[in-house]
């Protein structure tokens, strides 16, 4: 029965992500918001929608192991094997923006996260704080954005077919895509509990593997989709974008509403993984300005590494 509640709640979160984002910047974009401001606001915070509703979820169930190994499980996975997967298929361009700026702004975000994380505990202080530097980003984005000449300056992923549909069509859309992610965290938590306890696992393991995968498949197929079309330099963007949603938003209103116990293996080994793998978005793709299929395959291994460390001592 397990394995039906975590089948079920990802695909609710898939769809219910989706959904979301489309009603969500469809609304913005008749409310002649910017598509840049919808980018790096709805369209950002819909595809880390799955891992906030997570998160947040477990936090309420007294499973602090789960909200916490599912966001840095999925910043992981973001980069190690989504990001070395896309690239294996497609080299992936890389803009002069994304190391200015995004990359820095990750890298101080995630070091940020694990000196917070060293006493064990984010309280909401620390979610305050958290909250006000994503917030402190978007605006810095959105001024930069109107300073520059490139008129598709920071609006990727954003959508505008989506503001021609009917305006209940899309108060439809974001309120259905809302109910699936309630449920389907709600199903996935649950589903990823009794699987830990019938393989006599811990939380954590199953929210750095399971849980943390299923919550970045939107990236994952947004990575490949743009992969696809031609877009290769979103790619990145997307990721290094949601990994930063992640770090900052998903732990922030998460330990805003209720204070964040770490695991001392989260602390002492998860965090730097994902700090590790962050940073090494810099010498492998700064040759070119580009991540190749080389690039991608040694993202890859990593992330397979990774994994083997964490279930072995499980096993």
């Amino acid at each position: 029965m397990e394995y039906v509640y975590i089948i079920a709640g990802f695909v609710l979160l898939l769809f219910g992500g989706d959904y979301l984002v489309k009603g969500a910047s469809g609304l913005a974009l008749k409310l002649d918001v910017s598509p840049m401001l919808v980018g790096i606001t709805v369209v950002a915070l819909g595809t880390s929608a799955p891992e906030l509703v997570v998160s947040l979820s477990a936090a309420l169930k007294g499973k602090p192991d789960i909200a916490v190994g599912n966001v840095v499980g999925s910043n992981i996975a973001n980069v190690a094997l989504i990001l070395g997967f896309t690239a294996l298929l497609f080299p992936i361009r890389i803009k002069r923006r994304t190391l200015r700026l995004d990359w820095i702004v990750l890298m101080a975000a995630s070091i940020l996260f694990i000196a917070l994380g060293q006493n064990g505990l984010l309280n909401r202080w620390e979610g305050a704080l958290s909250v006000g530097l994503m917030t402190a980003y978007i605006s810095v984005s959105y001024v930069m954005e109107r300073r520059s000449d490139d008129p598709q300056f920071g609006s990727d992923g954003v959508d505008t077919k989506e503001a021609s549909r009917h305006i209940a069509l899309l108060l439809f859309f974001i309120i259905a895509g809302s109910v699936a992610l309630v449920f389907g965290a709600q199903w996935l938590v649950e589903g990823a509990e009794i699987l830990a306890r019938s393989f006599g696992v811990s939380d954590r393991v199953i929210a750095i593997t399971l849980v943390s995968f299923g919550t970045s498949v939107p990236e994952l197929a947004a990575s490949i989709i743009a992969a696809f079309k031609g877009q290769k330099d979103l790619s990145l963007g997307n990721i290094i974008g949601s990994n930063l949603y992640n770090l900052l938003a998903v732990l922030g209103i998460t330990s805003l509403v209720k204070p964040i116990h770490i695991a001392p293996e989260i602390v002492n080994v998860d965090m730097w993984w994902m700090l590790a793998t962050s940073f090494a978005i810099l010498p492998i793709g700064i040759i070119g300005m580009k991540i190749g299929r080389i690039g991608g395959i040694l993202l890859f291994l990593a992330y397979v590494c990774y994994i083997a460390l964490v279930l072995i001592p499980a096993s």
